[in-house]
Parts: structure tokens; C-alpha cells; sequence
């Protein structure tokens, strides 16, 4: 019975260390080898920067968003856990909450003041990627959205400065 359920899962988003470690670390070797040239100038916090990227992207390589026939499941670490049913989504978004995120942003039915609830979004399952979603992902996850009845908003959160 695991396995029949395991079957049924789709992966909407799931962190990748290519590139989100390997960009950094090759970044990373070349202000080393830069600071070791330029010894007394050594680039300390561009250093620290990429470093705390690929510690923060290696944490988190296993993340992903899933769906099944019941609703969305987040795996972190390794762990799968539940977070909403079809029915409780009013309206969801793929959406980039911070530096190298991507989440998806759910509105979950209740009423005008609930938090999170239809006038304030959760943020579901932040995985790692330096890049955003491409059009393909993005066609897919509103496909599978609008498949369970959960209207799709472009743009929960706009990007900073728009």
C-alpha cells in the first residue's frame, strides 16, 4: 500500500544542487585564489556570502513541493509531511520568497481576518533554486492546480522594488 501511494505523488518543485552548489563553489574558489593573490585585500564578505549559499543549498537539496490525489505534501529532509488538502486551497502561486527560493504561495479558505487564510497567503515548502521556474515547471504546476478546482495567481508576490 506505501508503494501504490508513493506512485501517486507528483513532484512540483524540488531543490537541485546543480546549480545552486556548484555556481557558488567555483565563485568561491576563484575570490580564494583571488585572495590569496591579493593577500591583504582578501574579499571576506563575498566569501562569506557564497559560502553561506552553498551551506544553505546543501541543506536543503532534498526539499520538494508533492501532490497527490488527496493534496500537497512538503518533504524536508527527507521527511514527507501533509500540509493542505485540494479543498482547503482557495487560490495558490508559484512565487519567489526570497534569494534563491522558490515557494508556492497558498490562499486556504476561512474567513477576512484569518492568517493564513483568503486575504493572506502560506507560504508552502521553500525550495531551493537559484534560477526561477522555467515555463514548463510553471505550466505544470498551474495545470495540476487548476486540475483540483484552485484558481492560480500569477504573481502572489511581486518581486522586490516592482
Amino acid at each position: 500500500m506505501a508503494d501504490d501511494q508513493r506512485r501517486d505523488l507528483e513532484e512540483l518543485l524540488a531543490s537541485r544542487l546543480w546549480p545552486a552548489v556548484l555556481v557558488p563553489i567555483g565563485a568561491l574558489a576563484a575570490l580564494v585564489g583571488a585572495g590569496i593573490w591579493l593577500a591583504p585585500a582578501f574579499p571576506f564578505v563575498p566569501v562569506t556570502l557564497l559560502l553561506a549559499t552553498v551551506l544553505v543549498a546543501w541543506w536543503q537539496r532534498g526539499d520538494a513541493v508533492l501532490a497527490d490525489h488527496t493534496g500537497l505534501l512538503v518533504r524536508h529532509r527527507g521527511r514527507v509531511t501533509r500540509r493542505y488538502r485540494w479543498e482547503e486551497i482557495r487560490e495558490a502561486g508559484l512565487t519567489r520568497p526570497g534569494f534563491g527560493q522558490i515557494a508556492l504561495a497558498v490562499y486556504p479558505d476561512g474567513g477576512p481576518w484569518d492568517v493564513p487564510g483568503p486575504n493572506s497567503a502560506v507560504l508552502v515548502g521553500r525550495i531551493w533554486s537559484l534560477r526561477k521556474p522555467n515555463q514548463e515547471t510553471r505550466d505544470r504546476v498551474n495545470a495540476l492546480l487548476r486540475s483540483r478546482g484552485v484558481h492560480v495567481v500569477d504573481s502572489p508576490h511581486p518581486p522586490f522594488g516592482a
